[in-house]
């Protein structure tokens, strides 16, 4: 909470952060660290440029909720300032940075609009992804990726029918379109559920439904 990241206040007339890179250099990926000690979330852009007098816009997530750790990928371009500007935080008006990483890379995964189109799983708790509503004995149980160690006990996330729901966040947006969920199935219950998703936490879009079906 008091030390570790650079910060500046979330205002129309506030330049952001920028940095000044030695000499201008070819890169298409940024890995920036979202101060994340708490569930917070915010929304940025990033732009570049070679002279600070014009600025293009490489990242836009203005309008996604953002945490933790962010790869972001663009076309390659001769940059020698970043600017990151904070367009809100959930919690207060300042945008806190952790970490800022620049660099080249042939391993760009799929984009549409700028956006990943990831072609592995990317509700981990290595991509920064947390379970912000729910509840399990074990901390990210339901992320860890472990799909054999669970039992009456433990090794499974769970909510109260009715008002409830288990809720994930991701680090950043994606484009998604698929999902694969395993239920608790160590008797032979059976659920009913539905799936939806959302870029700001307030507006949800139904993406599954299985209300009407016995799923185990």
């Amino acid at each position: 909470m008091e030390r570790g990241y650079t910060r500046h206040s979330i205002s129309e007339d506030n330049p952001g952060l920028i940095v000044r890179l030695q000499a201008r250099v070819i890169f298409n990926h940024i890995r920036l660290l979202l101060w994340d000690r708490d569930n917070r979330s915010y929304t940025y852009y990033i732009e570049v440029s070679v002279d600070q007098k014009e600025w293009v816009r490489v990242v836009d997530h203005s309008r996604y909720y953002c945490r933790s750790w962010q790869n972001l990928y663009f076309e390659p371009r001769v940059v020698q300032y970043i600017k990151v500007v904070g367009t809100s935080n959930t919690v207060n008006k300042v945008f806190h940075a952790v970490a800022l990483e620049a660099m080249y890379t042939s391993k760009v995964p799929p984009l549409c609009d700028g956006l990943v189109r990831p072609v592995h799983n990317v509700a981990t708790v290595e991509l920064s992804a947390v379970v912000i509503e729910g509840i399990s004995r074990t901390r990210n149980a339901l992320l860890n990726g472990d799909t054999t160690h669970y039992d009456w006990e433990g090794g499974y996330t769970c909510h109260q029918l009715g008002p409830g729901a288990i809720v994930v966040q991701l680090a950043q947006p994606y484009l998604l379109g698929s999902l694969r969920l395993l239920l608790w199935d160590c008797d032979y219950r059976h659920y009913s559920y539905f799936v939806e998703t959302s870029v700001n936490s307030y507006e949800w879009e139904t993406v599954a439904d299985r209300t009407r079906d016995a799923c185990r």
